[in-house]
């Protein structure tokens, strides 16, 4: 029997049937920069998010244009002084991407309330393929849209869309969280309901007050029952 709580009268948002994450910053950690600037100093840090993370290749590499390993050769030529932080950060991407455990325990609740849960993320073919291998949070998903598959990356409207189609998703019954203002804009444009989630930290204490989950569910410090 589903413990689904939720309705027009508790939930601000109305009825919720779809709860779709994105990954990196709300269910994955992924802080590449903090990192490089703990190691390396803050200069470096800032080079290597602007000539990498937030480059023009690593979004081709989201949409599957590219490789992973594509992306670190064309990289580690364009930024050959940088050689051994790029190859420290190839070789420590998989560890970078840890769940946060306070939101990831909170799907198997939410799959024992009725929710329908699915994933919308930019991420790599590879890269994704590997999490997904690591961490079994990823069989508690109704279905997953991985932007390098789609060849689409979010905020294009296009990548929504494909969830909408290929998962029969009503975006009046759906609540979207991302922690990118922009991703959360492009849903709310097409009739989602959204968190923008700006600290993962708070993902419980949003849910809880757009009446998703109700705080009885919750133990001492806010731990799933």
């Amino acid at each position: 029997m589903s413990e689904r709580t939720n309705n027009s009268k508790n939930n601000p948002v109305g009825k919720i049937e779809n709860i779709v994450f994105d990954l990196g910053r709300v269910l994955v950690k992924w802080y590449p920069e903090e990192y490089i600037e703990k190691k390396y100093g803050k200069d470096i840090a800032e080079i290597i998010s602007m000539r990498v993370l937030n480059s023009r290749e690593w979004l081709e590499m989201d949409r599957g244009l590219i490789s992973e390993d594509e992306l670190w050769d064309m990289k580690l030529r364009e930024l050959n002084g940088l050689k051994d932080v790029l190859l420290d950060l190839k070789e420590k991407t998989l560890e970078l991407l840890q769940p946060i455990e306070e939101n990831v325990s909170l799907l198997p609740l939410l799959k024992r309330m009725g929710y329908r849960l699915f994933v919308l993320s930019n991420f790599s073919r590879s890269m994704f393929r590997k999490i997904r291998e690591r961490y079994k949070f990823f069989e508690l998903f109704d279905g997953l849209v991985i932007s390098s598959d789609h060849f689409t990356v979010k905020p294009e409207k296009k990548i929504y869309k494909i969830l909408i189609e290929t998962f029969d998703v009503t975006p009046s019954v759906s609540l979207f969280i991302d922690d990118k203002l922009e991703n959360v804009q492009a849903a709310l444009e097409l009739g989602f309901h959204v968190i923008h989630l700006e600290k993962p930290e708070v993902l419980r204490e949003k849910l809880l007050e757009y009446g998703i989950i109700v705080s009885k569910m919750l133990g001492e410090g806010g731990a799933v029952l």
